[in-house]
């Protein structure tokens, strides 16, 4: 498998403990799957908390810091976002995101609220990019769903 020779440009929004994670993740996404991804662009992590945004763009070798996540909107050079703020704010940045053409990777749990969440997958049945929501356990096969019942595994 070839690599594309065009980067992928990605950004983070939000700098707390959980967007870090995500700022790791895409720093080292070539080194853990590698062959046959296009080289990754760390292009900005946006945060309210600029101090907190700009310190973690320098631990994670992202290019630039920005102090609100519609200046990760506006931004032309960004392809795909993390979205890893606070639950309630999920849908408004989503939608933005969507209507500038990124693709975007929202963290779990997807919304605030039930009408939230609906309105999201409605947006992602609608959109023209790649919408996902973090749920890394989602593929373990220890959290798979096993149909035995619980006696029967050995669980309570």
């Amino acid at each position: 498998m070839t690599t594309s020779a065009k980067p992928l440009s990605v950004a983070v929004i939000g700098a707390g403990m959980a967007g870090r994670s995500h700022a790791a993740g895409y720093r080292n996404v070539n080194t853990v799957f590698g062959a046959g991804l296009p080289p990754v662009r760390l292009a900005a992590i946006a945060d309210a908390n600029t101090a907190l945004a700009e310190d973690a763009a320098r631990r994670y070798g992202f290019e630039k810091a920005l102090p609100s996540w519609e200046a990760v909107a506006e931004d032309p050079t960004i392809d795909a976002v993390s979205i890893v703020v606070g639950n309630a704010l999920h849908r408004p940045i989503a939608e933005a995101l969507v209507a500038a053409g990124k693709h975007v990777l929202c963290e779990k749990p997807l919304a605030g609220s039930l009408e939230d969440a609906r309105a999201m997958a409605e947006l992602e049945r609608s959109a023209d990019v790649v919408t996902a929501v973090g749920y890394t356990f989602r593929r373990s096969p220890r959290h798979r769903r096993d149909p035995r019942p619980c006696a029967a595994r050995g669980a309570g």
